[in-house]
């Protein structure tokens, strides 16, 4: 039986070096990841897949130990990299190889801005823009296995070859629209925020109604947060496995003294009290009694007026988003129009690309009041 489509398969670190030598002057290369994540913190890779000229290679990450080839080539600044969805893929890049491939254009954003339509799947894009059906069936297969089937191997290589017949259509339909610049500028800072993660001390801000707790409680919850992710990277498990948010909200409320009143907290298991109680307990201690750490900083709801003005600033938003034919979601965040409805002035989430075409009607909105009985909506218009 013919297979469905041809690839070269690398497992040895001289096959690596060989195509990455000869595609280091191609203009586009299609990559992307397959990775196991079900009991660790990390992405374990269980292949790479690189496309370019019309051909595929699929890299098996369990036999090569020369990455050098492969690291220049993905971080070459004349070799434009697509992927598609590529938040995930990155994370595979960073930990296996110390380093993010750049420039790089993702396929799912550039299609939201070409109006193709928002968080598209892989196989939709390809539908959308090809024509074709992709079989997804693979996806959640062992990719740790070896040898990997057939099956695996197809669906695995369709991924980079299909990138490939794609990015010409999309780079032409947002070149037409004025919006590949867009484009590149929001993979940019995709790249940039993978090189800057936040740190560690801010996840206690995505703990829901963290805003409810007072300050010294707040003050605990952030530190349980900060020592939850150092240790969930350091014994490489998911963060829930050491302590799920909703207990350390409770355990940052509760202020337990003592193992006993720990272990009453709803739901904490009891592996984690003979494990971590000492620790959690001096940290909470540690929380009440030193004057010096600063304390945190509250991300408060909205207010009734603040909540008006958000609807109003949402409906235009929503108005404004569909003249330029393009989804809400890709324009303006809520989070970001959140912001704006409480600081009064532009949020780093509105400026670049977005300052012209929804900031800066926002904002002017906003300051001629909610409710304008003209609106701004006529003289936005793009």
């Amino acid at each position: 039986m013919s297979k469905l489509v041809e690839y070269h398969y690398i497992e040895s670190n001289d096959a690596l070096a060989a195509i990455c030598q000869r595609w280091i002057n191609v203009d586009y290369l299609s990559i992307d990841t397959e990775f196991i994540r079900r009991d660790t913190f990390y992405p374990i890779a269980g292949l790479l897949q690189l496309g370019a000229e019309g051909e595929c290679a699929l890299v098996d990450p369990l036999t090569i130990t020369e990455w050098s080839p492969l690291i220049e080539l993905l971080t070459a600044p004349n070799v434009i990299k697509l992927i598609h969805s590529c938040s995930e893929d990155l994370e595979v890049f960073q930990r296996l190889l110390g380093c993010l491939p750049k420039p790089l254009l993702d396929t799912q954003i550039g299609a939201a801005m070409a109006g193709w339509g928002f968080g598209l799947s892989y196989q939709n894009l390809v539908l959308h823009g090809l024509g074709l059906y992709v079989d997804k069936g693979e996806t959640c297969s062992d990719w740790l296995q070896r040898p990997l089937t057939e099956s695996q191997c197809e669906y695995a290589a369709l991924d980079v070859l299909y990138l490939q017949r794609i990015a010409p259509k999309l780079c032409q339909a947002l070149e037409q629209q004025g919006r590949f610049g867009w484009w590149q500028e929001e993979c940019d800072r995709l790249i940039n925020q993978a090189e800057n993660p936040a740190p560690l001390a801010d996840y206690y801000q995505r703990i829901k109604n963290e805003w409810k707790l007072r300050p010294r409680q707040r003050l605990s919850l952030q530190m349980l947060c900060e020592w939850r992710e150092h240790e969930a990277r350091r014994r490489d498990i998911p963060r829930g496995r050491i302590l799920k948010d909703q207990i350390c909200f409770d355990i940052a409320f509760r202020q337990p003294r003592d193992a006993g009143s720990l272990s009453r907290i709803k739901n904490i298991p009891p592996a984690a009290v003979r494990r971590d109680g000492e620790t959690i307990l001096a940290l909470l201690e540690q929380s009440q009694a030193d004057e010096q750490t600063g304390l945190p900083a509250v991300n408060t709801p909205l207010n009734g007026p603040q909540k008006g003005l958000f609807k109003d600033l949402r409906q235009f938003g929503e108005q404004r988003a569909e003249a330029l034919g393009l989804p809400v979601e890709l324009l303006v965040r809520k989070r970001d129009l959140e912001a704006l409805v409480q600081e009064k002035i532009l949020p780093a989430g509105l400026s670049g690309w977005r300052k012209p075409v929804m900031g800066d009607a926002l904002l002017e909105r906003m300051q001629q009041g909610a409710g304008s009985e003209r609106g701004l909506l006529e003289n936005n218009q793009p």
